[in-house]
């Protein structure tokens, strides 16, 4: 029985030193890669053939970790250490040579990320050496975490074109990168702003899933080995939250335990990626996994829902955009909230606001913020069907949802009050006098639509003090809607069948 522990404890360390290794490997192959990418034809000319060799060397490590340290090494005795440290130093020379010659011709250069990727390239020579180093020490050392045996997987070598690629499917979106090396971040930051993601990129578990309650991302990469939090850890708890288990996730690590991805998978991954990675299959993941999330999203129940509002809650309009986000996440695949913002619209110049926003009678839900003004006045050219002008703009996306709900019973409308008096400097009388005009002006308008002849109420909305009550309320009221067109339209169905 000893035996079979001591041989399991060999092979979980044996992974580890494997995963160690092709880290900064990995990052050797990637700045260099990056370098031929941003240099200009005229340098890459001079260039490129070190910039070859030194990523040429380092695949050749990445090969002598397979030869040497494989995973059908059972025992210490099969290592041939001297010969594995020779090789592996030998090809650490090129690196550190080409580098060095490529770095005496560039200092004169005004390239400062040039310079500092050959920097980052030196780093991870050192590193690598130091690795390489202790390998003696590292096969004796024991490692309680009990693994099967990874199996080995074949050899990956990046492409360095991936430009064929720019214009395939799942191209754009907010991508969260989670990994405790610095230079494994900075490297995946830059190569997914390279494909036209927005990146944002935090060391641990715990920095992800506290990021995740606050912000809205369209897929994480997570890399499995972390220290605190491991990457499956942090997986498990995502897929746990009813809200985040919707948000697709892409396993990363330098490790060739086939198996341990395998069980990512059925905990819950959409994918998973082998570091070094290769650019191409990066890419290609990347966009095949957000363009199931869009196909998803298109064949959900969409609702269009119209913030209105005039500028003078402009914090608010930003709490609406994350109340939907967070619905999104919840209702995946069954429903999906399309915010109308006109501050996401491109508006042009040359034509009339109201005459290029979505009608708010076209959409599936309304939700009107109010505070302190009733808006700007509109052109003479848009007028009521009576032929009286409409007080501001805000006034004309009421009544419009307003004359769509009693035409077809749709928009389904939500009002919002901000409580207080706005802050505002006493050293202009006359702004002074126009907010307060602006504030009798907005409730005599709430007056008569909402307030009938006798006083009563005859249309409802809500008061709020606090962004963060908004918040909450918003994200009540939203749910419960969206909940009942669901269960409407499930209804309607099974009466149909």
């Amino acid at each position: 029985m000893k035996k079979v522990e001591d041989s399991s404890d060999f092979k979980a360390q044996l992974s580890k030193l494997r995963h160690d290794l092709r880290t900064p490997v990995g990052h050797i192959i990637g700045y260099a890669e990056m370098i031929e990418e941003d240099l200009p034809p005229d340098l890459l000319k001079t260039f490129s053939g070190d910039l070859q060799a030194i990523q040429n060397a380092g695949h050749k490590m990445l090969a002598l970790i397979e030869d040497f340290l494989g995973a059908s090494t059972v025992s210490p005795e099969e290592v041939n250490v001297g010969d594995a440290q020779f090789q592996f130093r030998m090809q650490l020379n090129h690196i550190n040579g080409y580098s060095e010659m490529i770095f005496e011709e560039a200092t004169d250069l005004d390239e400062a990320e040039f310079i500092s990727d050959l920097e980052n390239i030196a780093e991870a020579g050192r590193a690598a050496l130091s690795l390489v180093d202790a390998i003696p020490q590292r096969l004796l050392e024991k490692n309680t975490d009990k693994k099967t045996a990874p199996k080995k997987e074949g050899k990956r070598s990046p492409q360095q074109d991936i430009s064929i690629i720019n214009s395939q499917i799942g191209q754009g979106g907010e991508l969260l990168l989670v990994d405790d090396d610095p230079s494994n971040r900075e490297l995946l930051r830059r190569r997914v702003k390279r494909m036209g993601y927005s990146a944002r990129a935090v060391s641990s578990g715990e920095e992800a899933l506290a990021l995740l309650e606050t912000d809205r991302f369209d897929l994480v990469l997570l890399d499995y080995m972390m220290p605190g939090l491991s990457g499956l850890e942090t997986l498990q708890r995502m897929k746990a939250s009813s809200r985040l288990r919707t948000i697709p996730v892409i396993m990363l690590s330098a490790s060739d335990d086939i198996e341990m991805m395998v069980d990512c998978i059925l905990q819950g991954a959409e994918d998973y990626i082998f570091k070094p990675f290769n650019p191409i299959l990066l890419q290609a993941r990347i966009s095949a996994c957000l363009e199931k999330v869009r196909l998803r999203q298109n064949i959900s129940k969409q609702f269009r829902i119209f913030i209105s509002s005039p500028g003078d809650v402009i914090p608010e309009r930003r709490v609406a955009k994350s109340v939907i986000g967070r619905l999104n996440e919840e209702f995946f695949g069954r429903a999906y909230l399309i915010p109308i913002l006109w501050e996401e619209e491109p508006m042009l110049a040359s034509e009339t606001f109201q005459a290029q926003i979505h009608p708010p009678h076209e959409t599936e839900i309304y939700v009107g913020i109010l505070w302190s003004r009733i808006g700007s006045p509109l052109p003479d050219t848009i007028l009521r069907p009576d032929g009286t002008r409409y007080e501001s703009g805000t006034a004309f996306e009421f009544e419009d949802a307003l004359g769509g709900f009693k035409q077809q019973g749709s928009p389904e409308m939500l009002l919002y009050r901000k409580q207080g008096a706005p802050t505002l400097s006493l050293e202009d009388r006359n702004i002074v006098l126009d907010r307060l005009d602006q504030i009798d002006k907005l409730s005599r308008y709430l007056d008569r639509w909402l307030i009938g002849e006798d006083g009563s109420y005859i249309g409802a909305f809500h008061m709020f003090e606090t962004e963060e009550q908004l918040d909450t309320m918003l994200e009540m009221h939203l749910r419960k809607l969206v909940e009942a067109r669901l269960a409407q339209d499930a209804s309607v169905q099974t009466d149909a069948a």
